[in-house]
């Protein structure tokens, strides 16, 4: 067996498409080639050149190398899905390199999609005491890890919601209507929730409405109001979305040694 690497090819390999052509986001590259071998003995394939890139993009941090783990019996031709990761932040377009394989040149067109993708840390926020109408304020880390400008939306009110109102509506709607049927039941049981509903928590992001360029990590400052309808014994909580992420937070009713400032 022959082992074929970027370094250490054999001209018995032939790649038997003119163009290559892999698609998706910059970090999830994917397409099809069709291989030969042309040798007497089996090659194992792990890597395929990429030597230069064309039109002038700026590709210097890219992998020099398309990475495959394959096989090829003597005579052998079979098509292989292939993948290629470039950098996250590498912007939307084509890249044009070149492969050379059994002594050919073949063209790689890179069509780099556009990718939306954030990081923000920590999912889930604490704190301690419920306090009607006290705020509570957080920061959190926000990364830009896509490949286009991403703008930090601005967050609109969000239901505060007391921990156990679902179950305590339920439980009383029972106990009160549940021998009047189910209808009666459901009733009462909307009525129970629409009397524990707190008013709108209008959440807060401090960057709201600042646009990220790709790669960038700042600091995001989130507060959020309790309304002044809450009460102090019963535990409440939230969630928030930013884009595709989702960000709950919890407020208990109790206080400790590690609890957060209220203002």
């Amino acid at each position: 067996m022959i082992t074929v690497t970027a370094n250490a090819f054999h001209e018995k390999l032939h790649i038997l498409e003119e163009e290559i052509i892999l698609n998706g986001p910059p970090s999830a590259l994917a397409g099809n080639v069709l291989l030969s071998n042309g040798a007497e003995e089996t090659l194992f394939i792990r890597g395929l050149p990429i030597f230069r890139s064309q039109k002038g993009e700026d590709l210097s941090a890219a992998p020099e190398t398309l990475k495959l783990t394959t096989s090829l019996q003597p005579g052998e031709e079979r098509m292989h899905r292939v993948s290629h990761k470039l950098p996250r932040t590498t912007p939307p377009g084509t890249y044009e390199s070149l492969i050379r394989v059994g002594g050919k040149e073949k063209r790689l067109n890179l069509i780099v999609q556009p990718n939306i993708e954030i990081e923000m840390n920590p999912p889930e926020l604490y704190f301690n005491s419920v306090v009607p109408g006290g705020s509570y304020n957080a920061q959190l880390s926000f990364a830009n890890k896509g490949n286009m400008p991403f703008k930090i939306p601005d967050i609109k009110h969000v239901t505060t919601l007391d921990t156990d109102y679902l179950c305590r509506a339920a439980s009383l709607a029972m106990r009160e209507k549940g021998g009047e049927g189910f209808t009666a039941m459901m009733d009462e049981l909307t009525r129970n929730v629409h009397r524990d509903m707190a008013d709108w928590a209008i959440v807060r992001l401090e960057e709201g409405g600042r646009i990220m360029a790709p790669g960038e990590n700042i600091q995001l400052h989130f507060t959020v109001p309790l309304p002044k309808e809450v009460e102090p014994g019963r535990d409440y909580s939230g969630t928030v979305r930013v884009w595709d992420h989702m960000l709950s937070y919890h407020i208990r009713s109790y206080e400790d040694n590690s609890s957060e400032k209220i203002n």
